[in-house]
């Protein structure tokens, strides 16, 4: 199985959109995409030159991307060098030390431990513990080396850029190597801690690998928007900016969302997320929220999931305070909610 499989179905239906100019000469003069380019291919040979790019950038960053499995929870990295040190997204692996399976393109299992983790940006490291397997074919496996992508940088990316996300939609499946879906940057975020792309990402792609069309990391999959063509990135300079920090083992950035509480649990249905239970006179309890609501947005930021409350989160620390905006029945209530901190007895929960 390669991955022109899941290639040529996306290219085919952006195919289907293309008005061909009347000029054979024009269509004929394209041999090679421009990396750089910002605009939609304009004849059926510049669509084979951006189908020929995008199958070469994949066979080449494909062996590097990877499968993580962390407990009862999966996500997807990226091997950056030859020594096994993995980039991923902090909401994948949680604390540094903890150890997790790395899935390798053709399904092998291999031991892996998670080491630093930004929370504020959700960027995080995990180093494989474990040789190439004996039967493995990569060049230098057999002198104990990864086969790995090459670091690059997002700030040089222009609006309209064409870019390759690779991981896990649903997590890692044996008989499935990483699919990849092909789409355009859009935007960095005011801070330049996020990057904004139009792929098409899941559950299971997060901590996977953005690729410009020259093969290099430029991003690290973050928040999965509330629609599949809006999602969020962690550039790949902000891991350059914390390297060694990161590698060592620290958490950088603000407490873990594991030390925040809301004081209540959470259902998620197709597109939506409901309130399950309340902690008696915890924060959610104080604000008034109640069981059933649906929650729409924390901070005027819309989310439909637990991970994608958990990555707003890690940007907050205990006794902040935070708006939730929920749905009850046919009212819609902005709700004030002073954030709690994890440990000690639980208080009880409201069924």
């Amino acid at each position: 199985m390669t991955a022109t499989r899941y290639l040529r179905p996306i290219l085919a239906a952006a195919f289907v959109c293309i008005a061909f100019p009347l000029s054979t000469a024009r269509a004929n003069a394209a041999t090679e995409w421009d990396p750089a380019r910002t605009t939609s291919p304009e004849s059926r040979d510049e669509l084979k030159a951006l189908e020929a790019k995008v199958k070469q950038v994949t066979e080449k960053v494909m062996p590097a991307t990877v499968g993580l499995i962390v407990g009862m929870s999966a996500g997807s990295g990226v091997i950056v060098n030859e020594d096994g040190l993995i980039l991923t997204a902090a909401h994948v692996i949680g604390k540094p030390g903890t150890s997790l399976k790395v899935v390798l393109p053709d399904g092998t299992f291999v031991n892996g431990k998670s080491l630093g983790v930004n929370e504020k940006i959700d960027s995080g490291m995990v180093r494989i513990t474990d040789k190439p397997p004996k039967d493995a074919k990569w060049p230098g496996a057999a002198e104990g080396r990864w086969p790995f992508a090459i670091l690059g940088d997002s700030k040089g990316l222009k609006v309209g850029q064409w870019v390759i996300a690779l991981g896990h939609p649903g997590g890692p499946k044996r008989d499935r190597p990483p699919p990849l879906r092909l789409g355009r940057f859009e935007a960095h975020n005011s801070e330049e801690t996020a990057l904004r792309t139009d792929c098409t990402l899941v559950g299971g792609d997060s901590g996977g690998p953005l690729y410009d069309l020259n093969g290099k990391v430029i991003g690290i999959h973050s928040r999965i928007g509330l629609f599949l063509e809006n999602n969020m990135h962690v550039p790949a300079e902000a891991f350059k900016n914390e390297w060694e920090k990161l590698s060592k083992g620290e958490v950088v950035g603000k407490s873990s969302p594991n030390r925040v509480t809301f004081g209540w649990t959470l259902e998620e249905g197709e597109d939506t997320i409901t309130v399950k239970s309340v902690d008696e006179g915890g924060p959610a309890d104080k604000a008034g929220i109640k069981i059933g609501d649906t929650v729409l947005k924390i901070n005027k930021e819309k989310v439909s999931t637990r991970d994608e409350i958990r990555v707003i989160l890690t940007a907050f620390a205990p006794r902040d305070e935070i708006v939730v905006d929920v749905e009850r029945g046919e009212k819609k209530l902005s709700l004030k909610v002073t954030l709690g901190s994890r440990g000690g007895p639980r208080p009880k929960s409201k069924q």
